[in-house]
């Protein structure tokens, strides 16, 4: 079997492995040490084995600190994610006298807002479609200014409460002192 070996700086830190077959030490190199086989894969398998004294030593388990501050950041994200999801995933309006779906894709995000710039300036028999849906069904149906304004109306509230929510479990997370308080946080 090949004889595998571990390269470390001066602090212990592991730079590079070797093979005696496959990948030999080359020459000039120093601080290098002999491993096992079954070493070699440890430290494949868990990042942050190092040598002290010539000697590999396994890395110390996170402390709870670490733990905690992991399960905060994963959380985080989830959150993040779970945002910027309910941003595009639409919201209801009921300017057309009954609730009404609106899509909120970035385009949909753009399209109401020229759909707002215009509606401020028009006469006021203007209309403008807009994608809408009740009951499922779909159409581009038309919209008076006021109604284009309600529409607007009522997705910067939808945003702005999603924002809210999305702020408001950010902070729980970060307040949170231990694993359990980060794993009840949902959005």
């Amino acid at each position: 079997m090949n004889q595998k070996f571990a390269a470390h700086d001066s602090q212990g830190h592991i730079t590079a492995y070797y093979d005696s077959i496959d990948s030999p030490v080359p020459e000039g190199v120093t601080n290098i040490i002999e491993i096992t086989h079954d070493e070699w894969q440890a430290c494949l398998n868990q990042p942050g084995y190092a040598v002290t004294n010539g000697t590999l030593v396994a890395p110390l388990p996170p402390t709870e600190a670490q733990l905690l501050k992991q399960a905060q950041a994963g959380l985080s994200n989830k959150v993040n994610a779970a945002c910027a999801n309910a941003l595009v995933g639409g919201f209801t309006s009921s300017a057309l006298g009954g609730a009404h779906a609106y899509p909120s894709q970035d385009d949909d995000q753009r399209n109401l807002q020229n759909a707002v710039s215009a509606a401020a300036i028009a006469p006021s028999n203007w209309t403008t479609p807009i994608w809408c849906a009740s009951n499922d069904a779909w159409s581009f149906a038309p919209h008076t200014a006021a109604q284009v304004q309600q529409v607007n109306a009522d997705w910067l509230a939808y945003r702005v409460a999603a924002q809210q929510k999305y702020a408001g479990l950010i902070a729980k997370i970060n307040a949170a002192t231990s694993i359990e308080e980060v794993q009840a946080i949902d959005w």
